[in-house]
């Protein structure tokens, strides 16, 4: 159900996703929202469901599986995070038994994890799997995009893909961050207001009060 939500948000808000200015061709996606919000409600194994049910969509309904897969990758990643942050909570819940701690170190490791795989996946799409693979030279589009947007001048591919990397490391970790806060801030009114979220004793509620 909420891969399915997660598939008509990215139908509903094509048009209308917040885009990175200083590469627009970027999009803050709120169908990510929903792979989080399982995540909080139901625990890491509906959370995966959900990403690749939307994943699978994008798939069936994209020109080509890179972009489908590269999004799944960021979402996979920032999901991998949440999941090492609660580990990092449980290491330390003696000492700091607080909610926004674990609020605090699952948004840390999530954003983290996501800069440190989409940098590698990145780097790959970039030099290799775009324009040898699928035949789309990302980094002569990139060139003239970072032209326009913040007048920069390069000397050769090299430092296009240099600040390729870096500013694409800066969209994913503001991306990682929206997609955790977000979530967490529906989560909790509907625990409070939402009797079958409440009484179903939602999964990241046991874990923040497991000592």
């Amino acid at each position: 159900m909420f891969g399915s939500f997660a598939a008509i948000t990215t139908v509903v808000s094509a048009g209308i996703q917040p885009s990175f200015p200083i590469l627009p061709f970027l999009k803050f996606d709120p169908a990510e929202l929903f792979s989080v919000l399982a995540f909080l409600i139901f625990g890491p194994v509906a959370a995966i469901i959900t990403a690749t049910v939307h994943w699978v969509f994008l798939t069936a309904t994209a020109s080509t599986p890179l972009g489908p897969a590269v999004k799944y990758a960021a979402v996979l990643s920032t999901l991998l995070g949440l999941w090492l942050g609660s580990l990092v909570y449980r290491r330390f819940s003696r000492k700091y038994n607080q909610f926004s701690v674990v609020l605090g170190s699952m948004v840390a490791l999530s954003t983290i994890t996501r800069v440190v795989v989409l940098l590698l996946v990145n780097f790959f799409v970039f030099t290799y799997i775009g324009p040898v693979i699928f035949g789309i030279q990302y980094l002569q589009f990139s060139q003239q995009t970072l032209q326009t947007t913040l007048g920069l001048q390069f000397a050769g591919p090299w430092e296009v893909l240099m600040a390729m990397l870096f500013y694409t490391s800066l969209y994913n970790a503001l991306h990682a961050a929206f997609s955790v806060v977000v979530p967490y801030l529906i989560f909790t009114p509907l625990s409070l207001k939402v009797p079958e979220i409440a009484s179903g004793h939602p999964w990241i509620s046991r874990f923040a009060s497991r000592q």
